[in-house]
């Protein structure tokens, strides 16, 4: 008669400690892996990073849910900027790691900022986040004995004295070497080849930017971001400038790169030439309105207010920097140039004139704000007139492809964002965020 063996317990206890470690695994791999708010088939945003940028980024917003969906919306928006950078051959650029490294310094400061505002207050200085932060160390100073430390090779600075002290910092020794990290490999070599007065100078910002990454160390402590996630976002600003140019929206100024070049048939660019060449008429006259407000978020406001049909008179009353900007806001006729014995020349002209013309130019009866020395201009124009004249195709060919081109290089970048978040699958998982705002 047959019978079942029984299992040893030495198997049965192997069993069970399978069970256990795999348990315990799964408990570890949840606590370590991050957890995401917004997935994508290009890489998560985890709770720190999220609450991270919440706090640098949105710290006006943070305490309405509503606004939620429009960091959300920013963020895939900026992910796929950069996936679409990456296929237009960013990473390959030669001034990529230049701009990356402006990025990655321009995201710390601002960070460090933000949280010195709120931890000292809003009007704090340089001098009292030293002290808070306990840096001691006297440019002059500092840069004397970095001088006598100076050699020059045949070809290049370097410095001859191992651990240069320049200061403390937290009641430790502040050297050189823990600053000198923090630079790029141009500017340390353009720092020791100063003269002792800009050397001052460079020392000063140098030894701010310590600050700043001595302050935003906090904040990683408090966050906890994905330091890769961050590195990411830092890249996608930087595509954000190179796909400005590349579609036409913004100039080599932003980043030296060329603008993509399209092709037309030559009847596509003719019967484009006919349906703009009422704008290369001379602007005659055109009546204006327009004021000067604070800063850029304002005018943004402001002018999608106008764009709806708000008063610009009511908008600068509120608004308006000054007095006289409140005036310029009545109705007033521009004279185009060398109109009625204007001057011809837009050097001999006011710069907002200037920019009202070129608006009128453009048959652009509200045009975006626009930054000044002092505040940022809105304006709305209205009963534009243009001097008579015969105008011939082959005179304006290299502008009507320029205007055709950047118009269809406006409506292909919102198409080719629209299919690369399209492709990318983001998904929101807004239980996953947690507030740590109110923790530091």
């Amino acid at each position: 008669m047959g019978f079942i063996k029984r299992p040893s317990r030495w198997i049965f206890g192997l069993f069970l400690s399978a069970i256990l470690f795999g348990m315990i695994g799964y408990g570890v791999w949840r606590y370590v892996t991050p957890i995401p708010v917004i997935s994508s088939k290009a890489g998560n945003i985890s709770q720190g990073t999220f609450s991270y940028l919440r706090f640098v980024y949105y710290s006006d917003l943070q305490k309405k849910n509503s606004n939620l969906e429009q960091i959300v919306n920013d963020c895939q928006h900026s992910i796929a900027i950069g996936h679409l950078g990456d296929r237009l051959g960013l990473l390959e650029d030669t001034y990529y790691p230049h701009f990356l490294d402006l990025s990655y310094q321009a995201r710390i400061q601002r960070a460090a900022v933000k949280f010195l505002k709120q931890t000292i207050g809003p009007d704090f200085n340089i001098q009292q986040a030293l002290k808070a932060y306990d840096i001691v160390s006297d440019p002059k100073t500092a840069t004397t004995i970095i001088q006598k430390c100076i050699q020059r090779d045949v070809h290049r600075f370097r410095l001859d004295c191992p651990d240069v002290v320049v200061g403390q910092f937290q009641q430790h020794p502040l050297k050189l070497s823990m600053i000198k990290p923090l630079l790029t490999a141009k500017e340390w070599q353009q720092f020791l080849s100063f003269l002792p007065t800009p050397m001052v100078d460079a020392y000063n910002s140098y030894l701010t930017r310590f600050l700043y990454h001595t302050v935003h160390q906090k904040l990683l402590e408090k966050f906890s971001p994905v330091e890769k996630e961050l590195l990411q976002m830092d890249h996608d600003l930087v595509a954000k400038r190179y796909i400005s140019v590349k579609y036409g929206i913004g100039h080599e100024g932003i980043y030296p790169t060329q603008r993509l070049t399209l092709d037309f048939p030559q009847t596509v660019l003719y019967n484009h030439f006919f349906a703009i060449k009422n704008r290369f008429l001379p602007v005659e006259t055109v009546h204006v309105q327009y004021t000067v407000v604070k800063n850029m978020d304002i005018a943004r406001m402001l002018h999608q207010k106008l764009v709806d049909g708000a008063d610009i008179q009511h908008l600068a009353d509120q608004y308006a920097i000054n007095d006289y900007f409140k005036q310029t806001a009545n109705s007033h006729t521009l004279m185009g140039y060398g109109v009625d014995g204007m001057p011809s020349h837009p050097e001999q002209r006011a710069m907002i004139d200037n920019f009202l013309l070129d608006a009128a130019k453009k048959n652009l009866y509200f045009p975006l704000p626009h930054p000044l020395d002092k505040g940022v201009l809105i304006a709305r124009l209205s009963s534009l007139t243009r001097k008579e004249q015969s105008l011939k195709y082959q005179e304006y060919q290299f502008a009507v492809k320029h205007d055709l081109s950047l118009k269809t290089l406006e409506s292909k970048l919102s198409l080719d964002i629209e299919d690369i978040i399209a492709d990318l699958s983001f998904q929101f998982f807004e239980d996953n965020i947690v507030d740590r705002l109110n923790r530091l």
